[in-house]
């Protein structure tokens, strides 16, 4: 698992477009890498123009440079996938 949704959704639709809105979008997300609330470890969070997380870590890292390199990552991912217009859910949805 790479991240988790930061906000609820009602149903799987709701949030299988919030993900394909995050890829579109991604170039206006903003993000950064933050120590846990126990202050033991690094998570990242992914930020909507308005500043609400919509993204975070799935977990926890001890190092700083693990997690901006996972966060990185995600980031990458997001821009890959909306690059391409559509996401290939692979279920023909």
């Amino acid at each position: 698992m790479i991240a988790v949704a930061a906000r609820k959704y009602r149903d799987y639709g709701e949030c299988r477009g919030a993900f394909e809105r995050m890829c579109g979008d991604v170039g206006e997300l903003t993000g950064a890498v933050h120590h846990t609330s126990e202050g033991s470890g690094w998570v990242w969070r992914l930020r909507d123009p308005g500043g609400g997380a919509v993204a975070v870590s799935s977990r926890a890292y001890e190092r700083h440079s693990t997690c901006q390199a996972a966060y990185d990552r995600f980031r990458a991912l997001l821009a890959d996938l909306g690059s391409g217009g559509v996401i290939p859910w692979g279920d023909g949805g």
